[in-house]
């Protein structure tokens, strides 16, 4: 399992927009989106009056990205979707209880963590840029996630 933004695009003046975050199923046969959660951020969620002209729901309070595809993941394992993995970027790969949800549900994962992010290790927290520097290149494996369109991307 994986999820996702949808790319942003900006414009020069603010625009009213909706940002979902959206839990996306991979396999063999291909992929396909399994949920999603609209995001609202503080400004929307601390406006009720904006809420219910929007059609939002009361009980809807605010939620980062990352504690919404925690939510995802947790309905799709609930729902007993198969799953040995999740992949996901650094906004969520900089969240401990993402981690710790997978971790206790014994589900592997993959997350993305920014260059600064601290790693803990048994000589005391490390920054993963200056932690991955390090490892010597026989600690290193190239994979390749699949044919592009340029070719493989490793």
């Amino acid at each position: 399992m994986e999820y996702h933004y949808p790319r942003r695009h900006y414009a020069a003046h603010v625009e009213n927009a909706q940002v979902a975050v959206y839990l996306t199923y991979s396999g063999l046969e291909g992929h396909a989106a399994i949920d999603r959660e609209l995001y609202l951020p503080v400004s929307w969620t601390e406006d009720r009056a904006r809420c219910r002209a929007a059609g939002i729901p009361e009980q809807i309070t605010f939620a980062t990205k990352p504690a919404l595809a925690t939510r995802m993941i947790v309905r799709a394992l609930d729902a007993q979707v198969p799953a040995s993995w999740v992949a996901a970027d650094e906004v969520d790969g900089a969240d401990p209880h993402l981690r710790r949800v997978l971790e206790d549900r014994k589900i592997g994962y993959v997350l993305a963590v920014a260059c600064d992010h601290r790693i803990p290790t048994s000589a005391g927290d490390v920054r993963a840029d200056v932690g991955a520097a390090r490892l010597p290149e026989h600690a290193w494996r190239r994979l390749s996630a699949g044919a592009g369109a340029k070719g493989q991307r490793w």
